[in-house]
Order: structure tokens, then sequence, then C-alpha cells
């Protein structure tokens, strides 16, 4: 596994619409989903990568040049538990 920084607008639309789609139980107002979506292609955006699958993905927001927050991050169910949303964090 590999935390790339995306840059691609529709590449980041693609994996949080995929993550948040299989998190019904955190992300499940379809409007709020694309909120999310949408609202993300613009911000700073990390993936964790297996080759070309992405098992997650983190998206921040800049508030200040001293200070930056969390606006939505996701990992897919099956890869809960393994260390990949500390990474995300981390590499954020």
């Amino acid at each position: 596994m590999e935390i790339k920084e995306i840059y691609d607008k529709e590449q980041k639309r693609e994996i949080s619409a995929k993550i948040l789609k299989s998190l019904p139980d955190w992300f499940g107002i379809p409007e709020a989903i694309e909120e999310y979506i949408n609202r993300s292609a613009d911000l700073p955006f990390f993936a964790a990568m297996d080759e070309s699958k992405a098992l997650g993905f983190i998206s921040m927001k800049e508030n200040s040049q001293y200070t930056a927050e969390i606006y939505v991050m996701g990992v897919l169910p099956e890869y809960h538990r393994q260390g990949i949303g500390r990474a995300l964090f981390n590499r954020a």
C-alpha cells in the first residue's frame, strides 16, 4: 500500500464516490455524499492505493496557512482496522 496525493479532479470524484457509497452506516444521505464528492475534488486529497485500487482517502480543508481540518475521509469496509486511516491521517 502506498499513500499518494491525487491532483486530478475526476479521479478524486471516482475514489471518494466509490468509498463513501460503500459506507452507508456513516454516509447514508445521498445529498451529503454528493456534496462531499464534489467539494473534495477541489481540496487537497490523498488516497491509500494498492496498485491501482483505492482502499481509502482523506480530503483536507485548509482554513489558513496555520490550520487545516479533515473535510472527509473513508476506508473501504473490508480494509478497516488495518492502519489505513492512521496512515492517511499521518500523510495529510
